[in-house]
């Protein structure tokens, strides 16, 4: 019994080690950047088309960074660990919340494209309710994410990703401020916040973890005997 506590609490920190590295943390403070980039080509005049070029491929880049960290600074240090069947468990159920997610995200952006161009409506584009959807699903997809994973700083960027849309928009109502003016700032800096402490967990991670030195090879002495 005492055996099998221990499997599993050793088994906990191996997978706890794997968001040690502050990647995560970079790649969604990145995120959100990147959305408050997004308003401010939309307030630029920049043409729809060009935007989303310009938003997807710095996601791209992003993304390929995380997956490059992750593969060669991140592997090297920690090696790959095999779960068991209770943690993969948890894993396909924030597979299953992040799907979710992305479908509400992809159901709210069309209806922000229905109420810019008439599409909706007066009175239901006029209300904030986007915003409200995306304070709660933040708050639900990363509060399931921080409880399924053990990650307990992801209640706190549940925060962080949940409060940029509204305070943008409270900004924009009690400041001279344009609507995209405040959401880049609401997004940029809640973004900012997580990519900052992201870079300081890596920086530790990486002085903690050095990559392991190969051993030279022993004179006299067959593989058999090492």
């Amino acid at each position: 019994m005492t055996e099998n506590i221990s499997l599993k609490e050793l088994e906990r920190k191996a997978f706890r080690s794997t968001f040690q590295d502050g990647l995560w943390d970079i790649f969604l403070g990145l995120l959100l950047v990147n959305m408050g980039g997004g308003m401010l080509l939309g307030a630029s005049g920049m043409s729809p088309l060009w935007a989303m070029v310009v938003l997807t491929g710095f996601a791209g880049v992003v993304l390929l960074g995380f997956w490059v960290g992750k593969k060669f600074i991140t592997t090297p240090r920690i090696g790959l660990v095999k779960f068991g069947s209770q943690r993969k468990s948890k894993l396909r159920r924030v597979r299953v919340v992040l799907f979710l997610s992305v479908l509400l995200g992809v159901l709210m952006f069309i209806w922000g494209v229905g109420s810019r161009y008439g599409g909706a409506p007066r009175l239901i584009a006029s209300l904030p309710l986007p915003a409200y959807i995306w304070a709660a699903q933040c708050l639900v997809v990363f509060g399931l994410a921080a409880y399924f994973l053990d990650v307990t700083r992801f209640y706190l960027y549940a925060v962080l990703y949940a409060l940029p849309f509204p305070l943008g928009i409270l900004l924009a109502q009690n400041t001279d401020l344009s609507g995209s003016v405040s959401m880049a700032i609401t997004f940029g800096v809640a973004g900012g916040v997580m990519v900052l402490w992201g870079a300081v967990l890596f920086v530790r991670f990486i002085r903690r973890y050095p990559v392991p030195a190969e051993r030279p090879p022993l004179e006299g002495v067959s593989d058999a005997e090492r």
